[in-house]
């Protein structure tokens, strides 16, 4: 039996580790709350099946009506995005230990 390489990704300080029993789709985010969130014009995401927080505790913040989003509370680092209707959580693609594993296969939420 093949083992996979474990998928894990963490904050900029350390402090908030998670691990990913798969990954899924991989988007890049132009809605407006994406923006501002990330500081950026859009958000890299990526569907984390599985995800377990295994250091740390993240902070969330209800973002809007329909999600959340979770951060590290001491160096700000955006590390998820979660559903509150379904267990979907999207992980920031940036976080990922090796990103390069996740490459973005769509663009959602155009504004032109």
């Amino acid at each position: 039996m093949t083992q996979t390489p474990d998928i894990t990704g963490g904050c900029q300080c350390g402090a908030v580790r998670y691990s990913v029993g798969r990954l899924g789709r991989s988007s890049v985010c132009h809605c407006r709350m994406c923006q501002r969130a990330c500081g950026s014009f859009y958000a890299a995401l990526v569907i984390a099946h599985d995800l377990k927080w295994t250091q740390g505790q993240r902070a969330l913040f209800a973002s809007s009506n329909i999600s959340q989003r979770g951060f590290c509370s001491l160096c700000g680092t955006p590390l998820s995005l979660e559903n509150f209707d379904d267990d979907q959580v999207e992980s920031a693609t940036a976080t990922l230990d090796d990103p390069e594993r996740a490459p973005p296969t769509v663009q959602i939420n155009h504004r032109y």
